[in-house]
């Protein structure tokens, strides 16, 4: 998956109307929530067969921490 899939699957799981990049914090955006960390642990777990937990999200701050934890899935 590329960068740019990855952020476009995120920005569908947050359902959210602007556009996500790279640099956006996510702890701004009000579609951060605890449903969005239960839909995230499930793309995880279904796109790379990755266990993460929803204490591992709630130290991501950027789009870009949260790529990092893909592990190198993501390029």
């Amino acid at each position: 998956m590329t960068k740019k899939e990855f952020l476009c699957s995120l920005q569908e799981i947050l359902q959210c109307s602007e556009s996500i990049e790279e640099t956006t914090v996510l702890t701004d955006l009000e579609e951060w929530d605890s449903l969005a960390f239960m839909v995230l642990i499930a793309f995880f777990d279904k796109s790379w067969g990755q266990r993460i937990i929803f204490d591992d999200l709630k130290s991501i701050r950027t789009a870009a921490d949260l790529i990092a934890m893909t592990r190198g899935a993501v390029a």
